[in-house]
């Protein structure tokens, strides 16, 4: 079987459900259905690029209690 579906806010939406055996006959219905990301890859081998996002962030110490050792204050705050 092969399934492909969207997601959706309700859940996920069937765009093409068929066998493998009857992909031949349903090749105009898969190639209008599926997204362009799994055409390139199943037609010219080609992976999507995934953007890296970065993050920055800051770790700061948990303030110590009355009586117990400070940490050092640091330097980028």
């Amino acid at each position: 079987m092969i399934h492909i579906s969207e997601e959706t806010p309700f859940g996920w939406t069937a765009i093409y459900r068929g066998t493998v055996g009857a992909t031949g006959l349903d090749t105009q219905a898969l190639e209008e259905n599926m997204p362009m990301w799994l055409l390139e890859y199943l037609l010219t081998n080609k992976v999507p690029t995934v953007p890296m996002i970065k993050v920055g962030f800051v770790l700061l110490p948990y303030p110590a209690r009355k009586g117990a050792e400070q940490l050092p204050d640091l330097l980028n705050t």
